[in-house]
């Protein structure tokens, strides 16, 4: 064997041997830690169509833990999360970290599932962590139509009479009450009898 395959063996069997320590205190960091996930609202009513959020708070482990969102039954199974703060969804320096997804699902209720399945120093869980939530998706309410208000209906405006005119289409004068016919006739009697006497006198 040559002495650059010794140094070979010899800094393989480093890494490993620094692997299984990192390993082995990794696992000793989390001994004996209860870690836990905590999903809130636990319950929650949204209109069908709408986003749902909700946010998982992991305890007794680390800044930076992986959390997995899935709806698990429901309308909307499987449906896809987008995660806040971190897009990653790792939890921040609140150990907390937000899913959102919408319910287009339909009328129905979902299961929500928060896991948390390993350590940071990728130290696996024996178990899944979890916490679930139930989110209800209604029909929304929808808006009655006003009822129109009455239209004030206007009052006809009544015109004055017109004055009422003799039957020559004259404008009766003031004292219309004046005998005009006895007038008429005096004056057509006065006419016919002059009209007598100059007929009269020719004939003389």
């Amino acid at each position: 064997m040559t002495k650059k395959t010794v140094l070979s063996a010899v800094a393989v069997a480093g890494l490993a041997a620094a692997a299984l320590l990192a390993f082995a205190a990794g696992r000793s960091a989390y001994a004996g830690i209860q870690p836990a996930v905590t999903l809130d609202p636990q319950t929650a009513e949204n209109n069908v169509g709408t986003d749902h959020t909700v946010t998982a708070t992991v305890s007794g482990m680390p800044q930076g833990t992986l959390v997995a969102f899935v709806v698990t039954s429901g309308p909307n199974t499987d449906a896809t999360f987008t995660c806040s703060t971190n897009s990653d969804c790792t939890t921040d320096g609140s150990n907390q970290v937000s899913g959102s997804y919408t319910g287009s699902g339909g009328v129905g209720q979902d299961t929500i599932e928060a896991c948390v399945t390993q350590l940071p120093n990728i130290v696996e869980l024996q178990a899944p962590i979890c916490d679930t939530a139930t989110k209800d998706w209604v029909q929304p309410t929808p808006t009655p139509t006003p009822t129109p208000s009455p239209t004030a209906t206007a009052t006809p405006t009544q015109a004055a009479p017109a004055a009422q005119l003799p039957d020559t289409g004259t404008q009766p004068p003031a004292g219309s009450d004046f005998p005009w016919l006895l007038v008429g006739i005096v004056s057509l009697g006065a006419l016919a009898a002059a009209g007598g006497l100059v007929l009269r006198r020719r004939a003389h």
